[in-house]
């Protein structure tokens, strides 16, 4: 189980025996969103100022991802690419390729991005934000 808490923290709970596995330290803001890899051996976790990329094993922080900028306020990984970070922001999407660690903004909405989702079977993403849209990406 994960959560994310106001100190600007995730930790991660092994729900069969009731203790907390690692807490994840390093957001300088609340966190406002979290997802896992398709393999389950990453979190991404997303403040306003940053993206980590948190190794499930260890409790590290692998990659760290600045907002330049942009504040960010979702995120979910592309359901037939298992390597890249979908991150909704303020009217632009962040598509953040994390075997590479290289980053390529999309113009999207009018306004900030509240909501990401995928579907597995089609390989489709959605985006919905506060100026009352929701895009479907492929």
């Amino acid at each position: 189980m994960l959560a994310a808490a106001s100190e600007n923290t995730l930790s991660i709970y092994d729900y069969d025996n009731d203790r907390r596995v690692h807490l994840l330290k390093g957001h300088s803001a609340n966190v406002n969103s979290v997802c896992w890899n398709p393999s389950g051996e990453l979190i991404a976790s997303v403040s306003e100022d940053s993206v980590k990329l948190w190794s499930l094993n260890s409790g590290d922080c692998i990659h760290e991802l600045s907002s330049s900028g942009n504040k960010f306020h979702s995120c979910v990984f592309h359901p037939t690419f298992p390597n890249l970070l979908v991150i909704g922001g303020y009217q632009s999407l962040e598509l953040w390729n994390t075997k590479e660690n290289k980053c390529m903004t999309i113009p999207a909405h009018e306004c900030v991005i509240s909501a990401l989702a995928h579907s597995p079977l089609t390989g489709m993403m959605a985006s919905a934000s506060h100026d009352k849209s929701v895009k479907i990406w492929k």
